[in-house]
């Protein structure tokens, strides 16, 4: 795609490939300088809005997060990876049941998709449906291998519940990823990594 953009005569495709850039350095507001101008575009492509999206989300903007990703489905419904990130602006947001409708959809799709169903089961912990966490983080570790993330931490996971120590209500990741001393079960950022 080379239409014309905004921001210093770049065309898109060249602003795309410079926010990649950026992203790759962790440059976020380098980033999202050059998708501004490509996201507000109409017929803006599907990865730029990917991106932005990702961009909002790693500065906690989730409104705008949300708003983009849903620009991105809109094009490309099947996407399990931004469907799933959709659902993580819901939960990071505050929006904790709304992103486990998200994360449903997702699964019934793909049913053995680890970070969605590592998130399905910290949420139905927060809610207090230990039993179906549990089900549900049986089942991660039953998918993947050993060596996987979320295998990792669905397992932290299940022995913080056992013993009591069940991560807070907040969807937010904090210093200690959301939970209470002595347990991380959250993974750092799921806005940086492909799942």
């Amino acid at each position: 795609m080379t239409s014309k953009s905004d921001i210093d005569g770049f065309e898109t495709d060249e602003l795309l490939a410079l926010a990649r850039l950026a992203l790759e350095s962790n440059d976020l507001e380098g980033a999202l300088h050059k998708l501004k101008g490509v996201v507000n575009a109409e017929d803006a492509p599907a990865e730029g809005l990917a991106l932005a999206a990702r961009v909002y989300a790693q500065l906690k903007l989730f409104d705008r997060a949300e708003k983009l990703y849903q620009r991105f489905l809109d094009k490309h419904p099947d996407a399990t990876l931004e469907r799933f990130q959709w659902g993580m602006t819901r939960f990071e947001g505050g929006k904790a049941v709304q992103a486990l409708e998200i994360w449903d959809v997702v699964l019934k799709e793909q049913p053995s998709y680890p970070p969605a169903l590592f998130y399905k089961g910290l949420v139905l912990t927060q809610l207090g449906k230990t039993n179906e966490a549990k089900q549900v983080l049986d089942g991660l570790l039953k998918s993947v291998s050993a060596d996987n993330l979320y295998f990792t931490r669905a397992k932290e996971l299940l022995q913080a519940i056992e013993v009591g120590r069940v991560p807070e209500a907040s969807g937010a990741r904090g210093g200690n990823g959301g939970t209470k001393p002595g347990t991380r079960p959250i993974p750092p950022d799921p806005y940086k990594t492909e799942h």
